[in-house]
C-alpha cells in the first residue's frame, strides 16, 4: 500500500488519505487517522489484537492432549470411568471451556478466535473417537455434531473468561 494510502479498519481496503469513508465498503474512516484517547483505549481493552495462526495450533494440541487424557487414557486406568455417549461429549465440552481460558489467560494477547477455531478442528477427532467407542450409550450423529458445536461456543466463553481473569492492563499501557 503506498504511503498516501490509509487502510479502512472494516474491510481493509487501501483509501487516499483525504478520504471521508472507505471507497470499498462505505465506512467512516475518521477513526483510523483520529489518535484515541485514553479512555477510548481503555473501553477496547477486551478486543482482539488479532488472528494468530500458532493460537490456534497450540489450541488444538492442546485440546487433543487433554480429550486423550480425559478420554482414552483415562478409562485404562480407572475402570469404573466410561466416557460414552452424554457424559463423554460433556467432558469435552468442560475440557475445551477450562483450556481456552488458560490459552488466554496466559497468551501475551486477546485470543478470543483461536481456541474456538482450534477447538473446532480438535473437537471433530474428539467425536469421531467418542462415537467408535460407544458400545452401549449410542448417541446420533445430531447429537456429536451438536456436541461439537457446543465445544466451540464454549471456547470462546472460556477464552473471554481467561482474559478476564488475567485482568485489566494498566490504564497508562
Amino acid at each position: 500500500m503506498a504511503a498516501e494510502e490509509i487502510e479502512c479498519h472494516v474491510c481493509g481496503a487501501g483509501n487516499p488519505r483525504d478520504s471521508k469513508r472507505c471507497r470499498s465498503c462505505g465506512a467512516r474512516l475518521s477513526e483510523v487517522l483520529a489518535e484515541l484517547s485514553e479512555e477510548e483505549l481503555y473501553a477496547r481493552r477486551h478486543q482482539p489484537d488479532g488472528f494468530e495462526v500458532r493460537w490456534v495450533f497450540i489450541a488444538f494440541g492442546l485440546f487433543l492432549v487433554a480429550a486423550a487424557l480425559a478420554l482414552a487414557l483415562l478409562p485404562l486406568v480407572i475402570p469404573a470411568y466410561d466416557p460414552q455417549g452424554f457424559a463423554g461429549i460433556v467432558i469435552t465440552i468442560v475440557l475445551w471451556f477450562i483450556g481456552a481460558a488458560a490459552i488466554n489467560y496466559f497468551s501475551p494477547g486477546k485470543n478470543f478466535l483461536e481456541p474456538p477455531v482450534g477447538g473446532l478442528l480438535a473437537a471433530i477427532p474428539t467425536m469421531i473417537f467418542l462415537s467408535s467407542i460407544a458400545d452401549v450409550y449410542q448417541l446420533s450423529a445430531g447429537a456429536y455434531v451438536l456436541g461439537t458445536l457446543m465445544a466451540t461456543m464454549m471456547a470462546l466463553m472460556g477464552a473471554f473468561v481467561g482474559d478476564l481473569l488475567r485482568g485489566d492492563p494498566p490504564k497508562g499501557a
